[in-house]
Order: structure tokens, then C-alpha cells, then sequence
């Protein structure tokens, strides 16, 4: 089976009716939870791209959240 959302397929998970595989942090793996995070061995991974239209006119608060990516990946990729 495959999923689209990763909270729906968490919990899918946790009736018990199989596994999920997705990205670290993306389901509650607290202690508070019975779901738990396993990494794959060998480590995978994967390069992950936001995109979005060339004038896209975002709201305030999503155009706040876009300069703070781009500010904390541009001071990444200057070290």
C-alpha cells in the first residue's frame, strides 16, 4: 500500500495494520507515543527541493517562512 500523507499512514501504523516508511520527524515518535522512528541501515538519503511559481504572491506569514529558509540554507551553504 501506498500513502500520500504520512500522519494518515501513522495511523495506519498504529492499529497495527503494517509499517511506514518516511522521513525522521515527520510522525510523533515522543515517548508519549507507541510509535517508534527506525532508521534504515545503510543510511539513505535523499535531496529534498522546494519549489514554487516565479511570482507567486504568498501571504505574510508564508513569505516570512520562505526568507527564513532561505536565509538559514544560504548561511548552510556558506560553511
Amino acid at each position: 500500500m501506498t500513502i500520500n500523507l504520512t500522519y494518515n499512514g501513522s495511523v495506519m501504523a498504529w492499529e497495527g495494520l503494517g509499517y511506514v516508511l518516511t522521513f525522521d520527524r515527520l510522525v510523533d515518535t515522543s515517548q508519549e507515543s507507541e510509535l517508534c522512528f527506525r532508521p534504515l541501515t545503510p543510511k539513505l538519503e535523499t535531496k529534498l527541493y522546494l519549489i514554487w511559481k516565479k511570482y507567486q504572491v504568498f501571504t505574510p506569514a508564508a513569505g516570512l517562512f520562505l526568507e527564513e529558509l532561505k536565509a538559514h540554507y544560504t548561511a548552510a551553504e556558506s560553511e
